[in-house]
């Protein structure tokens, strides 16, 4: 190639710029020098006088490598790239195998991951290291002193299994000169190795490897993975083939041929089993599928086909088969195309009968059809009231929020409360009280126009959202003519029904501010209705907006109140009629306010039973009564008995009966006053139950404003008070009356009658006193006598009263 013979390429390498074209020798020889400096490898391309070629094109890559001793090595690639064409594909393969061994030198200069070696054997089989880095022994698990010291070592490393081959290998490439390349265990077993290295023959029969050795343990790892994986592939396979052939479904592969007609390639046995059409009609033409389907549906089925084989693109559908021997069946067919072929275009699909599924999505769209028609009635049952027909509370709740959120400026809210409703279902009983509901409500739709809404939002509670466009003065007329028309008398079942209606009407000009305060709004002007006589309507003024919010200031303040433990027990004595010595005290609740001011029950204890606390404060007045009773005791001061005031809803909690018994305990007779009106309003089994657990608990019962309600002997006899209060409005004109004086003496005699005690109230004048004595009442009570103390105040007056028995 160079022009020049062997001989005198091996005395002096240089040799191979003898005829080189002028200037070009020296250029490449400062390529190998600048190469030999940098260890890096270069290529160059010269021009050369071949003595029997002429004019020639070369192209010389080189790599340095240090061989030790100052010796640099060349591996070199030289090719005649006069002719281009010819030569481009080799110097190509050239560049790629030069950049591989620049890459692999490069991994051996940086020592990673491999390790770099020389291993030279003389003549006469002494081994030795010359050369090796650091990875080297430490991927063998030799101490580099060791290698240093007896090149054999690194045999004693290898796997004792693996060893013959290394030994085997390693003489091999000695007497060849063939490379050496071998992949072994370590001795422990743990890691693989992978060694391979070039030999060198040198005078006097040493042999010389250069070489690099790696783990290759996650190498051998991945092939036997890889090697499981095929196998496990292949398993796989085996078992689809095997599932194919039994699958439920058909499988095959259909032909759409240039002449337009279709043809199975392959098909499973289960096609036959669907279509009833036998192998080898199905074999001939694919069409014979067609036959088994519906005429009617057949057109449609060809154009999916078609289409998906034209488009190239998956398909799905399902139609009918008349099955020669099962009948109407119903088939779901996927088809995928795939590209084309020789024999036309190509498409894969499946087949199975879902005959079963159709029948069963028939009577799942026909439960669901029956179904929201059943949620459709629920909802509508769910939004109304059954009874009436009416919209119900939430139904009410839904429309209110609907038109607070439409933006509506102006809204109108009546609340529609019946007077005397519990009359008509005590007297006459609940049917003709669910006559009367069904009553108004046919006269509220009678009377509302299409954008009213009434709703039934309680018992005997209705509540109306008239048109936003109607006027103030339209709502109250409306409301007039539903007053008219409840007017008349309604009669049930030839008896008539007493009743009537309260309006309470509450107007806002900005629905979206005052939307939620509204219901508020109507229910107060609903209640000052009531107040006022009933069957009759109220606005919600001004001034009952005022009472709402000092109402709701109270709230908060009552709470602050019991945090603040404000609530104090104060106590009104009790005085014997004959000699006015002290016979007991009534406990009475007071709250003391951080400005000093002692409110009493009037002006709070509504606003208490709305936030339900009642309990809580009546828990507090006995646990503070029963304190005080102690500390009188221990002061000197003695209490015969005690007194509270306890409702009917409160006497039933056995809380309330466990705190009387404590107080009970301290040797003072405990009595609960209860209202005579619960003597007409309580007659139930549950109300004489408790009633007698308290008496068992030995707490005594009195009946308290005796004369306000209309008790009836009988009540009395049942309950067996241990004595009557005459109430204070009876008790005040006694001195100037006489109708009064002959109500008194007639309770007298009531209560003399049943052998039990009488209390009068509000006594406030001696005159009042002396009447009341002579008349026959027992015990006295009033400011003539004392007003309300505290605890403090009652100890201090009671040191100057005579105390006598209860």
């Amino acid at each position: 190639m160079v022009g020049v013979d062997a001989p005198s390429l091996r005395a002096d390498p240089r040799a191979i710029l003898r005829h080189a074209a002028p200037g070009e020798a020296e250029r490449v020889r400062e390529g190998f020098e600048a190469a030999r400096l940098t260890g890096a490898a270069f290529s160059c391309a010269f021009r050369l006088d071949h003595p029997r070629g002429g004019a020639r094109q070369l192209l010389l890559s080189a790599q340095p490598a240090d061989l030790g001793d100052g010796v640099t090595g060349w591996y070199a690639n030289l090719l005649d790239i006069t002719r281009q064409a010819e030569t481009e594909a080799r110097a190509a393969h050239a560049a790629e195998e030069v950049a591989e061994l620049n890459q692999r030198l490069a991994i051996l200069a940086d020592s990673a991951p491999a390790a770099l070696y020389e291993f030279r054997v003389d003549e006469d089989g002494r081994a030795e290291f010359p050369f090796f880095t650091a990875r080297m022994p430490e991927l063998m698990g030799l101490r580099p002193e060791a290698v240093s010291a007896d090149g054999r070592s690194v045999f004693d490393a290898v796997h004792p299994d693996d060893l013959p081959k290394v030994e085997a290998e390693t003489e091999r490439s000695r007497l060849t000169m063939q490379r050496f390349s071998q992949t072994f265990r370590t001795r422990d077993g743990e890691r693989w190795l992978s060694a391979t290295a070039q030999p060198v023959r040198q005078e006097g029969g040493a042999v010389r490897w250069f070489g690099f050795m790696f783990d290759a343990t996650e190498r051998i790892e991945a092939e036997r993975r890889a090697a499981e994986a095929d196998d496990a592939l292949r398993r796989a396979h085996a078992r689809f083939l095997l599932m194919a052939e039994h699958a439920p479904g058909a499988i095959f592969e259909l032909r759409l041929g240039e002449d337009g007609r279709l043809r199975f390639k392959f098909f499973s046995p289960r096609l036959e089993e669907l279509l009833g059409i036998p192998r080898d009609r199905l074999r001939r033409a694919a069409g014979a599928a067609f036959d088994t389907i519906p005429p009617g549906d057949r057109a449609e089925v060809a154009a999916a086909v078609a289409a998906a084989m034209e488009a190239g693109a998956p398909t799905a559908f399902r139609h009918r088969v008349l099955h020669p021997a099962l009948g109407e069946r119903w088939i779901h067919v996927s088809l995928s195309p795939n590209g084309r072929d020789d024999d036309g275009v190509i498409a894969y699909g499946n087949a199975i009968d879902v005959t079963d599924d159709i029948r069963r999505e028939t009577e799942l769209r026909e439960a669901h059809a029956l179904a929201e028609r059943m949620r459709r009635e629920n909802e509508r049952q769910a939004l109304h009231d059954g009874l009436t027909g009416l919209p119900n509370r939430r139904s009410y709740d839904r429309e209110t929020e609907r038109r607070a959120a439409a933006g509506d400026r102006a809204g109108t809210i009546v609340r529609i409360d019946l007077d005397y409703f519990k009359s008509v279902n005590d007297t006459l009983g609940h049917e003709a009280g669910d006559a009367v509901l069904q009553r108004v409500a046919d006269v509220l739709r009678a009377c509302l126009g299409p954008r009213d809404f009434a709703a039934r939002i309680g018992g005997d509670e209705f509540s109306l959202l008239p048109d936003p466009a109607r006027a103030l003065d339209d709502v109250c007329a409306l409301i007039e003519r539903v007053r008219t028309e409840l007017a008349p008398p309604f009669f049930f079942e030839g008896r008539q029904c007493r009743f009537g209606a309260s309006f309470g009407i509450a107007r806002t000009e900005d629905m979206t501010r005052e939307a939620a305060d509204l219901p508020v709004f109507a229910d107060a002007a609903l209640y000052r209705a009531k107040a006022l006589g009933r069957n009759r309507l109220e606005l919600f003024t001004p001034e009952l907006r005022r009472d709402i919010l000092e109402e709701r200031q109270l709230a908060v303040e009552l709470h602050e109140a019991l945090e603040r433990d404000a609530f104090e027990p104060w106590f009104q004595p009790q005085f014997s009629a004959r000699d006015h010595g002290l016979v007991g005290v009534e406990t009475l609740l007071r709250w003391r306010r951080p400005d000093g001011r002692v409110l009493t029950p009037e002006s709070f204890m509504h606003v208490a039973a709305q936030l339900r606390i009642v309990p809580e404060i009546d828990r507090i007045m006995m646990l503070k009564a029963g304190a005080a009773l102690t500390r009188w005791r221990e002061a000197g001061v003695t209490v015969p008995k005690i007194s509270f005031n306890v409702s009917s809803g409160r006497m039933q909690d056995p809380d309330v009966v466990d705190l009387a018994k404590q107080v009970a305990g301290q040797g003072v007779r405990v009595t609960f006053e209860l209202l005579e009106s619960i003597l007409v309003e309580e007659e139930s089994d549950a109300f004489r139950f408790h009633l007698d657990k308290v008496r068992e608990a030995g707490i005594e019962i009195e009946i308290d404003d005796f004369g306000s309600g209309h008790a009836s002997i009988i009540g009395l006899m049942q309950i067996a008070p241990t004595a009557l209060k005459i109430d204070r409005r009876i008790v005040t004109p006694v001195a100037r009356e006489a109708r009064s004086r002959k109500l008194v003496r007639a309770i007298v005699e009531i209560a003399e009658t049943l052998g039990i005690g009488t209390v009068a109230e509000g006594v406030e004048t001696a005159e009042q006193a002396r009447i009341l004595r002579e008349m026959g009442c027992d015990v006295l009570q009033g400011f003539h006598f004392s007003r309300p103390l505290d605890e403090a105040k009652l100890a201090e007056a009671a040191r100057g009263w005579r105390v006598r028995a209860a």
